[in-house]
């Protein structure tokens, strides 16, 4: 049977008027916040060299790359599918600032697998980032940044999911990929039996086995292991310093997303009502380095669709 010429590849999806101006609106909402809070806006190209949009980045992202050939140079070139890292080039060389940068974009991606549980891969990729910044000022300002964007699109209650990257990478950054992997994927099943006899090599990761949950009970059982001390007083600095807030807290310091990546604080933001992650972001540390010029990084991401459709 011939298939239909009007049928679009899995994942890949239109938008007719009515949410296509939906999402218009929404993108000129974001942008207007993020101008006012002094990000400056960014338009990356849809298409780069292969090795450059590749560099610097987890295992995870560049198995997302759908890959080309310039048929002018010859050489193959990727479709972004993710503009962070894309960002982090355009601040280590484009603009190659000393002080601190804020960038923000909104734009399509294309990814080769859907991802978060979400069928598209196409989405319009909404983001906000700050490099230069060691501080945890940086980090509380893109939370706070991000919590600020999901409120422009419902104010339904929301849970902010935080998690630490660099108490990861502590624990198991010495060790075999292979040890890592068999770490991260009973850390992701929530295996304690599995990581009980992990913990016989790396007696370390008995701290991680019942760090998650409520966050003031994971204070409570982690404030006082010395290898999660900073990772506590970080995310409490960033609760404090966003306030009183109507969300809720979750903490999980064995959360894997993006260990290849990430270097410090990684949150999600939730919708409880639908159930649904909404943002993600964290902090990435000298992403730019391939790039020639190391800085400090911190930002968030979310599909602009998936929050127009929160009011749509």
């Amino acid at each position: 049977m011939t298939r239909p010429n009007w049928i679009l590849p899995d994942g890949i999806e239109e938008c007719l008027p009515e949410e296509a101006w939906a999402i218009e609106d929404g993108r000129r909402l974001c942008l207007d916040l993020f101008r006012d809070s002094r990000f400056g806006l960014i338009i990356p190209p849809m298409v780069e060299y292969l090795d450059s949009l590749t560099s610097g980045v987890g295992q995870d992202l560049v198995e997302q790359v759908m890959v080309i050939t310039d048929r002018v140079s010859g050489r193959l070139m990727g479709i972004r599918p993710d503009m962070t890292p894309q960002a982090a080039r355009i601040d280590a060389h484009a603009l190659n600032e000393s002080g601190t940068t804020r960038l923000c974009y909104c734009g399509s991606v294309l990814r080769a697998m859907p991802t978060n549980g979400d069928s598209s891969r196409s989405p319009v990729q909404l983001g906000a980032e700050i490099f230069g910044n060691t501080d945890i000022s940086a980090d509380i300002e893109i939370v706070r940044l991000a919590l600020d964007t999901v409120r422009l699109f419902t104010d339904e209650p929301l849970m902010i999911d935080v998690g630490h990257a660099g108490a990861l990478r502590s624990i198991l950054g010495s060790h075999t990929q292979a040890f890592q992997s068999q770490v991260l994927d009973a850390l992701a099943r929530k295996d304690l039996d599995g990581l009980s006899t992990l913990e016989r090599t790396v007696p370390e990761i008995a701290v991680l086995k019942n760090a998650y949950g409520d966050l003031d009970t994971v204070f409570k059982s982690c404030e006082s292991e010395k290898i999660l001390r900073e990772a506590c007083a970080e995310v409490r600095a960033v609760r404090e310093g966003l306030g009183a807030d109507n969300v809720s807290w979750y903490c999980d310091f064995g959360e894997t997303h993006g260990f290849s990546y990430h270097t410090g604080l990684v949150f999600g933001i939730y919708s409880l009502k639908r159930d649904q992650l909404l943002v993600r972001g964290g902090r990435y540390d000298y992403a730019g380095e391939s790039f020639g010029r190391a800085r400090a990084a911190t930002g968030f991401s979310a599909d602009l669709k998936t929050l127009v459709r929160l009011v749509n």
